[in-house]
């Protein structure tokens, strides 16, 4: 298999490069695109490869689709002008840095840190373990299910000190499913649907669908481990799940206009979203029109923002070498309670030191790739793309470390770096909500054992 991922990264740089005309740099951007998403597909099922959901978003965000952008949406296409979503930077100069940076990403994540054990050879052995723990706890998942639902509803009603406390205990929702999942409760085939839909229905209401998409998709690389499906099977299933996606992504623009500007709130409108759906899986072309996709291909462009920093840094503002990292660290683990001005989360702090906008009322964020860049430069850039992804390796690692002792911590592992696949979000979010959810569920194991006398 490793043959045929070094021929495919072989043969698409060829064929982008020779027979497309890209430039040298756009075309070993989509090869490497190409080669991550098969990989991807490869360890699907082999690995625990959580963290490689990361390499593929940061690949078609911070490289596939800014090439779009260089060869579609360009300074001369009218909406990217009006909207002054072109990328501000010439493509060989954003490539030089954002391709390496990707791969050095991507090698921190990869590099195997742990001895080879009988588990870490075969995943499958932690899945047959946190079976044999949940074989006589077969109510366990209902139980957290139930504690995320009530968490979810009285989130609503907290005074903002404790929402997000709440936030996170709505999230047992996700992991008691897995519980379910795994152990022999018998009422199983309908908890899963139920929950699924739930998350459908939240992401209608809100018409926020990213979560769902992430969530659903860490979910995959627990349930798949073990799995014997072919690598064709998984690619044939990989393009249904990309068109389902492109379709969300489509229908979005029009379903939040409706829902957020007419009924001056968000809310779900099924019927109407159901429309959308079919209209775009009877027309597909509107998927596809530059027009009609341009929101879509914006949407999923983190490259612009980082390219709008590389423009604006150095040349407006200097770069911060360092300073937005060690804050983010330390923000990371120090309580809000003992630092009350800390930097909030949601990319508003980056975005005026390094552009000088001030944003209210929406969010943008320069993404790690961008705030690697801000800091460090080019070279130091990418060099720290190496140490961020070897953070997240080492952290995954030893977590599955502890779990050869408590198996079930496997089954928090989406809920643990659900936030930390994003490239489209601060160091302050993925390092924060990593380090917040490792307490989180310090907490938790220890509040059911002492409260409940339940070992989770």
């Amino acid at each position: 298999m490793k043959a045929f991922l070094a021929l495919s990264l072989l043969v698409s740089f060829i064929i982008f490069f020779t027979f497309v005309e890209f430039s040298f740099w756009e075309s070993v951007s989509l090869a490497f695109s190409i080669y991550y998403l098969l990989s991807f597909l490869d360890n699907l099922g082999k690995k625990i490869c959580v963290m490689d959901l990361a390499v593929i978003m940061a690949s078609i965000t911070c490289l596939a689709v800014p090439v779009l952008f260089y060869h579609v949406y360009t300074r001369d296409n009218p909406l990217a002008r009006l909207w002054v979503k072109y990328m501000l930077v010439p493509s060989d100069e954003y490539f030089q840095f954002a391709t390496p940076a990707v791969i050095a990403l991507s090698t921190g994540l990869r590099l195997r840190l742990r001895k080879g054990t009988e588990a870490s050879r075969n995943p499958k052995i932690y899945i047959e373990r946190v079976k044999k723990v949940l074989s006589e706890k077969s109510s366990l998942g209902l139980i957290l299910i139930a504690t995320g639902v009530v968490s979810g509803v009285l989130d609503f009603l907290t005074p903002k000190s404790l929402q997000q406390v709440f936030y996170l205990m709505e999230h047992l929702t996700f992991v008691g499913v897995f519980y379910v999942i795994y152990s022999p409760n018998r009422y199983k085939r309908i908890i899963v649907p139920s929950v699924i839909l739930l998350m459908i229905a939240q992401s209608l209401a809100t018409g926020m669908f990213g979560d769902m998409i992430f969530m659903l998709g860490c979910a995959a690389v627990l349930i798949l481990i073990g799995s014997e499906a072919s690598f064709l099977r998984k690619f044939l299933i990989s393009i249904v799940g990309v068109y389902i996606i492109l379709i969300i992504q489509s229908v979005k623009p029009d379903y939040r206009k409706k829902t957020w500007l007419e009924n001056g709130e968000s809310g779900a409108d099924i019927p109407y979203y159901i429309q959308l759906v079919t209209d775009r899986i009877g027309n597909p072309s509107k998927m596809f029109d530059p027009d009609n996709s341009f929101y879509m291909a914006t949407r999923m462009n983190q490259g612009w923002l980082v390219a709008m920093t590389m423009y604006k840094v150095p040349n407006q503002f200097d770069f911060a070498n360092g300073e937005t990292i060690w804050q983010s660290v330390a923000a990371a683990i120090v309580p809000r309670f003992l630092w009350p001005d800390k930097p909030e989360a949601g990319g508003v702090a980056n975005i005026h030191r390094f552009w000088g906008w001030e944003i209210k009322g929406y969010s943008i964020n320069i993404g790690p790739l961008g705030e690697a860049y801000a800091n460090f430069d080019v070279l130091g850039g990418i060099l720290f793309m190496f140490v961020y992804g070897f953070f997240f390796n080492f952290m995954l690692s030893q977590i599955l470390r502890m779990a050869e002792k408590r198996p079930t911590l496997i089954l928090w592992i989406p809920f643990l770096f659900f936030y930390a696949i994003g490239v489209e979000t601060d160091l302050l979010t993925t390092m924060g909500s990593l380090v917040k959810g490792i307490i989180f569920t310090y907490v938790i194991f220890r509040a059911f054992r002492t409260a409940f006398r339940i070992d989770l």
